[in-house]
C-alpha cells in the first residue's frame, strides 16, 4: 500500500474532537503528547495502517504540548525550567530526523513490538513513581545537567516518528535522573521539548504523506482543550496527578498486551 493510500481508513467524526480532550488532558498530566493513545486509537478504531497512525496522532501530540506549554506560563509558581527544556529541545530535533528515516525501514510487526514494550516500561514507571520534591532550579544545575537532558532529548525526538509521540515517554523517566528535579518540572519541561519534536517529526511525517490531516485536526482540537484544562486543573487540584498515574498505568498495560498480541500472531503467521 503507497504512504498516501487511505484503503480501510473510516471518516473522521466529531467523536475524535471528543476523545481528544481526556488524551490530551490526561497526557498534559503525564507530561505525553498523547500520542501513544491516540496512535492505537487511530490504527484500531479508524483502521489506518500503523504508520499512518502514527503521523497522524503526531497532529494531537503537538496540540497537547503546545496547549500545556503555553498554559504554564499563565501558571502561578510554574515548575517549568526552560533552560532544562532547551537542553532537551536540542537533542530532540537531532533525535527527530534519525528516528524519521528509521521508521521508514522498520517492518510494522517490529514497531508493533516495539511499542508494547515500551508501553509496559511506562507504565511500570507510572506505576512505581515517588512524590516530587519541589525544588527550585538554581538547585539541580550540575556540569552534566545540561549534556544529560540533552542525550535524553535526542532518545525522546528519536522514538517521536517511530512511534507517532511527543518523547515525553522517555523524557519524564530520564529526566527524573537528575538530582533534585521533581515528577511536576520533568512533566513541564517534557512537553515544552516534546513540542519542538513532535513539530519536527509532524513535518517530516507530512512530507511522505503519512498525515490524514482531517482526521488530525478534529482530535487535535479536543487534545488543545484538554491540556491547556490539565495545566489548570493541576494549579488547583495538584491531587489529580496521583489518580492520573493509576489510570494511565492500567490503560497503557492494557495497549501493550493489546500491540503485544498482535505482533506474536503476526510473527507466527510470517
Amino acid at each position: 500500500m503507497s504512504p498516501d493510500s487511505a484503503c480501510g481508513e473510516r471518516r473522521a467524526t466529531p467523536l475524535l474532537l471528543l476523545l481528544g480532550i481526556p488524551i490530551g488532558f490526561a497526557s498534559s498530566l503525564l507530561g505525553l503528547g498523547g500520542g501513544i493513545f491516540a496512535g492505537p486509537l487511530l490504527h484500531y478504531r479508524f483502521g489506518f495502517d500503523l504508520r499512518r497512525a502514527t503521523g497522524t496522532a503526531l497532529v494531537v501530540v503537538l496540540a497537547t504540548t503546545l496547549s500545556s506549554t503555553v498554559s504554564e506560563l499563565f501558571r502561578a509558581e510554574s515548575p517549568l525550567l526552560w533552560d532544562v527544556a532547551l537542553a532537551l529541545m536540542a537533542g530532540a530535533l537531532l533525535g527527530a530526523r534519525l528516528g524519521f528515516a528509521f521508521s521508514e525501514r522498520v517492518p510494522e510487526r517490529t514497531l508493533r513490538a516495539i511499542f508494547a514494550l515500551l508501553m509496559l516500561a511506562l507504565a511500570a514507571r507510572v506505576l512505581l513513581s515517588r512524590e516530587p520534591r519541589a525544588v527550585a532550579g538554581a538547585e539541580i544545575a550540575t556540569a552534566w545537567t545540561y549534556p544529560w537532558a540533552g542525550a535524553v532529548g535526542f532518545v525522546g525526538g528519536f522514538v517521536s516518528p517511530l512511534l507517532g509521540v511527543g518523547g515525553g515517554l522517555v523524557m519524564v523517566p530520564g529526566l527524573l535522573f537528575v538530582d533534585g528535579l521533581g515528577f511536576d518540572a520533568a512533566r513541564a519541561a517534557s512537553l515544552a521539548a516534546g513540542a519542538v519534536a513532535a513539530g519536527r517529526a509532524l513535518l517530516l511525517k507530512s512530507s511522505v504523506r503519512r498525515v490524514s490531516w482531517p482526521h488530525g485536526l478534529l482530535f487535535g482540537g479536543g487534545a488543545l482543550l484538554g491540556g491547556a484544562g490539565a495545566v489548570l486543573a493541576l494549579a488547583r487540584a495538584p491531587f489529580l496527578l496521583a489518580a492520573a498515574r493509576v489510570s494511565l498505568a492500567g490503560l497503557l498495560l492494557l495497549l501493550a498486551l493489546r500491540f503485544g498480541h498482535d505482533a506474536l500472531r503476526r510473527a507466527r503467521q510470517a
